[in-house]
C-alpha cells in the first residue's frame, strides 16, 4: 500500500512516517506506441543533451540519495522533516516593529502556491501585512521605516537542488573548485556582511539559508522558539544526532537547505513523459517541447532537470546576459530604489567587466503559478517573456554591449510561441506541491501568512 506523502501528520511521527512516502507518485506504465510527434520530440531531446532523455528525469523526492547535495550537509529524512517546519513557522519571526511579531517566514516570499515565488513582484518580509491565497494580497505597512524587500524578484526555491550557487548573481555558494572560487577572495566573503557566510565553504542553498536567517530575521539564537521550544529540540536531536545550543544559526540553515534539496517538479507532465508515459502531455505541449529543444535553441542555456543548468557549471553555463530590464520603481507593488550593484548583475557581485548585467538562469517549472517574471519583475505571462526572446530586442539599454551572442530572434511564429507557451505553463507545471507544506508547526504560531490580517 503506499502512503499518501501530504506531511499532515503531527510532527513528531514526520520522521517515522517519511520512510514510506513516495512524493512523485505512482509510477506510470509506458503508452502501447509511441506517435510521430513522440518520436521527434525524442530525437531532438538526444540530439540537445549529452546524455540524453534520462538526464532530464527528475528523482522522487524520497530519493534522498539521487538529490544533488553538499557533502557537508548529507540528506535525511529527519532533517528534511525539521527543514520543512523551519521554512514555513512564523513564530521565528522577531520584529523590529513592535506589534510585528510573527507575521512572516521563510514561506511568505516562497510559498507553494506561487510556485516557492513570491506572490507579488517585490518579497516583503518583515513590514509586510496581508498574504491572501498565494501572497499576492500582501502589502507593506504604511509608514514603516526598516522593511524587508527584496532587491530583485524573489526566486523560486523550486529544482534549487540543481544550482550550485544562489540568487540572481550567484553570490552565494563557496566549495572548493566551484565558481565563486575564482571571484576576488574579499568580494566573495566581505565581512560585515551576508556574504561572509561564504567563509563556511558550503554550496548555495546552505550559505543562502544560514544567511537568509539573519538577513530575514528569523532569530535562532536567546530566548525563542528553538532552544525553548521541547518538540523542536526533539527534531534537532533527530536531525544531527546533538542538540548543538552553540550553532543553532548553523543547523537550523543546514535543515532548511535540506528541505529545499527535496521540493522538485517530479509530478509535472513533461517528467511523466520523460518516464515513458506517452499520453502525459497534449500534441500542442509536444510541439512546444520539440520547439524548446531544436528550433527555438531553449536548450542551449536552459539545460539538466530543472531546465536551469547543470550541476558543476562554468560560470558562462549560469550567467547570461540578456537585457531585461529591472524594476520599475513607478510600480506601485514597487518600493525604494534599485542599487547599481544589483542591476549589473553578476558583474556587481563580482566586478569584472565580462560578467557586468549577467543574471543566472532561471529554471522553468510551474512558471504559471506568478505573474511576476524576469529578475526585475517586467513580465506577467511566459508568452511575454518568450515573444521578447523571439524579437530579441534588449529592454535595458545599459546592457546592450554586454548581451551574449546568442540572444538574437528566433523567427517562430505565432503559432509555435503559443505551443512553446503552452509546453513551459502546461507541460512543465507540477499540480501538487502543496505536497511539500506542513498543516502545523512545533511553535504553535502561523504558518506562512500574518495572523493580524489572515488569520491561522
Amino acid at each position: 500500500m503506499k502512503i499518501n506523502c501530504q506531511y499532515v501528520v503531527p510532527t513528531l511521527l514526520v520522521t517515522l512516517l517519511l520512510a514510506g512516502c513516495s512524493d512523485s507518485g505512482v509510477a506510470v506504465s509506458p503508452s502501447v506506441s509511441e506517435s510521430l510527434l513522440d518520436s521527434t520530440l525524442r530525437s531532438a531531446i538526444n540530439a540537445s543533451q549529452p546524455d540524453g532523455i534520462d538526464s532530464l528525469l527528475m528523482p522522487d523526492s524520497d530519493a534522498l540519495d539521487s538529490i544533488p547535495q553538499d557533502a557537508a550537509n548529507t540528506l535525511s529524512r529527519s532533517k528534511v522533516a525539521l527543514g520543512m517546519m523551519l521554512f514555513h513557522d512564523t513564530g521565528m519571526a522577531v520584529a523590529t516593529d513592535p506589534g510585528g511579531e510573527q507575521s512572516w517566514s521563510c514561506a511568505t516570499c516562497h510559498h507553494a502556491a506561487a510556485g516557492f515565488k513570491a506572490g507579488i513582484p517585490q518579497g516583503i518580509g518583515e513590514g509586510g501585512v496581508g498574504f491572501g491565497v498565494d501572497g499576492s494580497a500582501r502589502i507593506l505597512k504604511s509608514g514603516f521605516v526598516l522593511p524587508d524587500l527584496q532587491p530583485l524578484s524573489t526566486p523560486t526555491v523550486l529544482n534549487t537542488a540543481y544550482q550550485d550557487v544562489m540568487l540572481w548573481n550567484g553570490q552565494f555558494g563557496n566549495t572548493a573548485g566551484g565558481v565563486n572560487s575564482t571571484v576576488d577572495a574579499n568580494r566573495v566573503t566581505t565581512t560585515d556582511t551576508p556574504k561572509a557566510e561564504n567563509l563556511r565553504l558550503l554550496s548555495g542553498l546552505e550559505t543562502q539559508a544560514i544567511a537568509g536567517l539573519a538577513v530575514h530575521r528569523l532569530d535562532t539564537d536567546g530566548d525563542y522558539v528553538l532552544n525553548q521550544n521541547e518538540e523542536y529540540q526533539q527534531l534537532f536531536s533527530a536531525a544531527f544526532g546533538s542538540l548543538n545550543t552553540d550553532d543553532y544559526h548553523r543547523d537550523a540553515g543546514l535543515a532548511i537547505a535540506a528541505y529545499e534539496r527535496t521540493i522538485l517538479a517530479n509530478k509535472a507532465p513533461f517528467q511523466r513523459w520523460l518516464s515513458g508515459d506517452m499520453n502525459a502531455m497534449s500534441d500542442s505541449q509536444k510541439r512546444g517541447a520539440d520547439l524548446f529543444f531544436d528550433k527555438a535553441a531553449c536548450s542551449d542555456c536552459h539545460q539538466g532537470p530543472a531546465l536551469s543548468s547543470l550541476p558543476g557549471a562554468s560560470d558562462d553555463e549560469l550567467f547570461f546576459a540578456i537585457g531585461m530590464n529591472d524594476f520599475d520603481v513607478n510600480h506601485t507593488q514597487i518600493h525604494g530604489t534599485v542599487a547599481e550593484a544589483d542591476t549589473q548583475g553578476r558583474g556587481g557581485f563580482t566586478g569584472k567587466s565580462k560578467d557586468m548585467y549577467k543574471f543566472k538562469i532561471p529554471q522553468l517549472y510551474n512558471l504559471s503559478d506568478s505573474a511576476s517574471l524576469g529578475h526585475g519583475a517586467r513580465f506577467t505571462t511566459i508568452k511575454d517573456v518568450i515573444r521578447y526572446k523571439n524579437q530579441g530586442v534588449a529592454q535595458n539599454p545599459d546592457a546592450q554591449h554586454y548581451l551574449d551572442p546568442r540572444f538574437t530572434p528566433l523567427n517562430l511564429t505565432e503559432t509555435e510561441m503559443d505551443d512553446l507557451a503552452n509546453f513551459i505553463s502546461d507541460g512543465l507545471y507540477d499540480a501538487d506541491l502543496i505536497r511539500y507544506t506542513p498543516t502545523r508547526v512545533p511553535s504553535g504560531a502561523c504558518i506562512t501568512v500574518d495572523p493580524m490580517t489572515e488569520g491561522c
